[in-house]
């Protein structure tokens, strides 16, 4: 793997750590690539009645709790055994989103919404160039939680980009999402890469 040598834009985000439903890497890097890949089919993981009523019940728990955005709602099996996770996904023709996305655990029986965790609470869209060109890079920080998020290897899979996150709780860790793999960016793997040789350069 090869550092690219690239401005990394910063956008914020802001949230109290530990509000929301946490998992080890793993299971983030797991689900992070099932939804890059469930969103891009037609039922978005609506695929049986119990899971189309899931969806349909996180739909009625979001309401008055999304952004001012476009959403697409993808169900997933719930990684505790039972229920499900069904995801509002902000997305924007052309753009990369960020922020803005929201996650709802759902019974088993898809009837009940039994907490509705908001992954951001801001609608982040990075700029592209002066010309237009997509950034290779985005970059946020998270003080949501204190361990990275599935969305963020969503985001990196979904619009081929490399996603870094500095967490704001957690000792400013920081981590790099290039598709479905997870780095926490230590000195050691920093050196590795060639960061620290790349900024002696500028």
């Amino acid at each position: 793997m090869r550092f690219l040598p690239v401005s990394i834009l910063f956008c914020a985000v802001t949230a109290s750590a530990g509000e929301i439903r946490e998992f080890d890497l793993k299971t983030v890097a797991r689900l992070g690539a099932e939804l890059a890949r469930v969103s891009q089919t037609a039922n978005r993981g609506a695929t049986t009645p119990v899971r189309k009523r899931a969806r349909d019940t996180a739909i009625v728990a979001l309401k008055g709790k999304l952004f001012n955005a476009s959403y697409e709602y993808v169900v997933l099996d719930d990684p505790d055994g039972s229920g499900f996770l069904v995801y509002a996904l902000a997305h924007s023709k052309n753009k990369i989103v960020l922020g803005g996305h929201l996650r709802v655990t759902v019974s088993a029986d898809g009837k009940k919404a039994e907490r509705v965790d908001a992954l951001s609470h801001s609608l982040l869209l990075p700029p592209f160039g002066s010309k237009g060109e997509k950034p290779i890079v985005v970059s946020m920080s998270q003080s949501v939680s204190n361990k990275p998020l599935e969305t963020c290897v969503y985001t990196s899979l979904h619009d081929k980009v490399i996603v870094s996150v500095g967490m704001t709780n957690d000792n400013a860790k920081v981590w790099m999402f290039i598709g479905d793999k997870i780095y926490e960016m230590t000195p050691e793997l920093m050196k590795q890469l060639g960061v620290n040789d790349q900024e002696k350069k500028k």
